[in-house]
């Protein structure tokens, strides 16, 4: 039987990942990137794909009100507010990330435009119809929920709001080796791009763009291997072996499982629709 972490340990193992993300990615975003060339850093390529995302949504305005969802260290939710000068508000689960968000809003002086909450989206402390538009980065994988979350996000979105994430999917075909080889994955559920867009059906929204970006995901974890190669000596003298090898292990898998078909990445944007 496999042990649930406490607190402590979830909380130690978030400040390690930050330390890997801030000192070797070269940056503090966690999503995939869109790689126009292969000599870009994953920070750079991480840049790119929030880009495409918000050049798919309408025109953001002073008045528009954002909420970027599963925030992490929140690079892209203070991008936005920077870029944009709208109002943008973080929900994010983890304590360490948030205070690292919040102390570089401060430092970028964004306190104004941004708020940082501690939640998730099984429970969203908004007002309904808050949001214009919606956001998340590869982070649906940690829900099991989805049909849930959709109806959850939708209760919080204007009328006609947008919702764009990009996602790590499920391929349509799956071996039942590659099946084993996802169930040791550290996501909660992995679904394809056709029960997203059932999901959100029910969930009350309407599907009107998607992009496959499937040739980016071994790219990218196959950079962020290669990183933790040539600095896994030091990253573990700083962190611990078995932290920094279950790091490797992860980014190796997911570089493999993408080149054979059997993940798939992309950008998926929905409509709030009557319901």
């Amino acid at each position: 039987m496999t042990a649930t972490p406490s607190t402590a340990d979830l909380f130690d193992e978030s400040r390690k990942s930050e330390s890997i993300f801030e000192n070797q990615w070269g940056g503090d975003d966690l999503h995939v990137g869109i790689y126009r060339n292969q000599k870009l850093r994953p920070q750079e390529a991480s840049r790119l794909t929030t880009d495409r995302m918000l050049k798919l949504l309408p025109r953001i305005k002073r008045s528009t009100r954002i909420l970027v969802l599963q925030s992490g260290f929140g690079t892209t939710a203070r991008y936005i507010a920077r870029e944009h000068n709208c109002k943008v508000d973080c929900l994010n689960d983890d304590a360490s990330q948030n205070t690292y968000n919040e102390t570089q809003i401060e430092a970028e002086e964004l306190t104004k435009k941004m708020t940082v909450t501690q939640g998730n989206v099984d429970y969203m402390p908004y007002a309904p119809e808050t949001f214009d538009f919606v956001i998340a980065q590869d982070s649906f994988a940690t829900t099991s929920e989805k049909r849930q979350m959709f109806r959850a996000i939708h209760r919080v979105m204007k009328p006609e709001g947008r919702l764009i994430f990009s996602a790590i999917m499920r391929g349509d075909d799956v071996t039942p080796e590659q099946e084993a080889k996802l169930s040791h994955l550290p996501t909660e559920e992995l679904i394809t791009r056709e029960e997203y867009e059932s999901d959100a059906r029910r969930g009350f929204f309407q599907s009107i763009y998607g992009l496959n970006l499937s040739k980016h995901l071994s790219t990218h974890y196959q950079k962020l291997t290669d990183i933790l190669r040539d600095n896994q000596e030091d990253l573990a003298a700083k962190l611990s072996k078995r932290f920094v090898a279950q790091k490797l292990k992860t980014c190796l898998q997911i570089s493999e499982l993408a080149e054979e078909g059997s993940l798939r990445w992309g950008i998926l944007m929905f409509q709030k629709s009557n319901g």
